[in-house]
């Protein structure tokens, strides 16, 4: 069974950048219009030559969601799951109409879960100041957000890699943690959201300018230190209750034999920025030789979670 295709209203290269448009009612509700896999989204598109953003909003808006809308604030950025960074319009609707693409529409409540923890509504709720309290994000990951941001540091750890490293990091009272490929400190500002007050984390990152960039983050908290090193530096300190390997010299089937043996009986072993099957292309196809090696390790249990439409974490524990 396949999912019906939409018409694309402004097919086309010409792109100038992308916009997007935050519609949202008296009742603090905002429009999402349908993805062709499935899903939701903010009505959204490319800015043609000639538009300014908020023309282009307006003007997907209406493609997408069948809104007649009219831009109603200043606009901000977001950046999509793909890395991409696209200008968010407010709009003011003045009337709504069956998509001219064919596309389902939904209002759904931005400031409630699960809706409160969508990739673009998050990033709008932040920007206009209306996070919710409970989903703030804790002041050590706010501080080093700032730093990789300022370094122009892309490669950090997703936010919602870093709410399932703050969990798994909450079980581990009088743990020892280990994170491989510190970067400027974002994972490990996660792991120590969660991690109780009796445990430690060591990170090593490679790379000394962002070993220091990291530290002059995570400082402040007395249960962390920065290696600067190989990955392989840190494994004698072990065994370890959790690791977090996210440098990709670490994520390899004849590494995984090494971390394993690192690993406390009980601990668990983290690896993200897997893709999830609808993902892979062709080199792929024949199958992936770590995901192989986690399954078939006779000292490990795992499985892999999706936490994005792009991104898998294989979590695994060692049994013995």
């Amino acid at each position: 069974m396949t999912r019906p295709a939409f018409i694309d209203l402004s097919p086309g290269l010409d792109r100038v950048g992308r916009a997007c448009a935050w519609i949202e009612r008296e009742d603090g509700f905002v429009l999402m219009t349908g993805l062709e896999w499935g899903g939701w989204t903010l009505p959204g598109g490319g800015i043609h030559p000639g538009e300014t953003p908020g023309q282009a909003a307006a003007r997907e808006a209406w493609e997408e969601a069948g809104a007649h809308a009219e831009v109603a604030g200043d606009p901000f950025p977001i950046v999509g799951v793909s890395g991409v960074e696209s200008v968010c319009v407010p709009l003011r609707l003045t009337r709504l109409e069956p998509s001219p693409e064919g596309r389902p529409v939904a209002w759904v409540n931005p400031r409630s879960l699960p809706w409160a923890d969508d990739h673009q509504l998050r990033q709008g709720l932040a920007a206009r100041g209306q996070t919710p309290p409970h989903l703030e994000v804790p002041p050590l990951v706010r501080s080093a957000l700032g730093a990789a941001h300022a370094a122009g540091f892309t490669r950090s750890c997703s936010p919602e890699v870093g709410a399932l490293l703050r969990t798994l990091a909450a079980a581990r009272p009088g743990g020892r943690v280990l994170e491989l490929g510190t970067g400027l400190g974002v994972g490990a500002a996660w792991l120590l959201s969660g991690l109780p007050d009796s445990g430690r984390l060591l990170s090593v990152e490679a790379d000394q300018d962002r070993a220091q960039g990291a530290w002059a983050a995570l400082r402040t908290d007395p249960r962390a230190r920065v290696l600067v090193g190989d990955w392989r530096d840190a494994l004698p300190e072990g065994p370890f209750d959790l690791i977090f390997a996210d440098c990709a010299a670490a994520k390899t089937p004849d590494a995984l034999h090494t971390l394993v043996r690192a690993l406390r009986p009980g601990g668990t072993l983290i690896l993200d920025n897997l893709t999830p099957r609808a993902g892979l292309d062709d080199r792929w196809h024949a199958g992936d030789p770590l995901r192989d090696a986690a399954s078939a390790h006779p000292h490990l249990h795992a499985c892999e979670v999706q936490v994005t439409r792009r991104e898998c974490v294989l979590l695994a524990t060692r049994t013995a």
